[in-house]
């Protein structure tokens, strides 16, 4: 499993999952459109069927690939 904790900005979209420990939602890669068009991660889909993240508070947890949101950081 790859773990990616990207440098994530205010207003910036990305693909990500909320922590299970605190609910906190936890930034995987950048989605480059925004929240728009495909609803599938496109082009930095990762090749493993799970990802490992480490949320704000430092909780680490892996989900399933397929399962990744979208969301915009800062708005939720």
């Amino acid at each position: 499993m790859a773990t990616e904790k990207p440098d994530v900005m205010v207003g910036e979209w990305y693909w990500g999952a909320k922590c299970p420990e605190c609910g906190d939602m936890t930034a995987h890669a950048h989605d480059p459109m925004r929240g728009q068009g495909e609803r599938e991660i496109t082009s930095e889909k990762p090749v493993e069927a799970q990802v490992t993240m480490t949320c704000p508070n430092g909780h680490r947890f892996s989900a399933a690939t397929e399962n990744l949101l979208r969301f915009e950081w800062g708005a939720q």
